[in-house]
């Protein structure tokens, strides 16, 4: 493929709207997470997915706990994307400043102000590039009635709120 394809493939996927999430799990009890998104199907049981960097902490961390939050973030917690993506010195430090709780179910972090949260026991992993695809079955999930995602889009995030204006 020459390099004008590669530049209209990247730019295609760059029109690919994603909301903006934060993918936690827990490191011998503490608190884990890393910038993500992720993805829903309908089935019974419902089923949510999410890539996973190979190599990555977070990635080693759910293939050995099987569980996996995914946080689906507000306009407001816009600045955690850059947070959870930004490299650690120290388990748990991604956290500090950021309010959460324990989901009832598996006890994964929960972050608080999202549009939508949710816990899941790992059911498949698949190899995806230079990623895994972690697939999910949903145990437990809130969703808030008031609240707008950030959406990642042609290389920027944006509130989904601007789109609808």
């Amino acid at each position: 493929m020459n390099d004008d394809g590669v530049r209209t493939i990247r730019a295609g996927f760059g029109r690919l709207a994603v909301a903006a999430a934060v993918i936690t799990t827990l490191d011998d009890g503490q608190a884990h997470g890393c910038t993500g998104m992720a993805w829903a199907e309908h089935a019974t049981p419902p089923l949510l997915l999410t890539t996973l960097r190979v190599g990555g902490r977070t990635r080693e961390l759910v293939g050995a706990v099987r569980r996996f939050g995914v946080n689906v973030l507000s306009e407001e917690q816009e600045p955690y994307v850059a947070k959870f993506a930004a490299r650690s010195p120290e388990p748990g430090a991604r956290f500090s400043g950021v309010p959460f709780s324990s989901g009832p179910v598996y006890g994964i972090p929960v972050l608080d102000g999202c549009v939508a949260a949710f816990e899941c026991e790992v059911r498949d992993i698949y190899p995806f590039g230079g990623h895994d695809i972690v697939v999910g079955r949903v145990a437990w999930a809130f969703a808030a009635a008031a609240r707008w995602p950030v959406i990642h889009y042609d290389g920027h995030l944006r509130g989904l709120r601007e789109a609808d204006g």
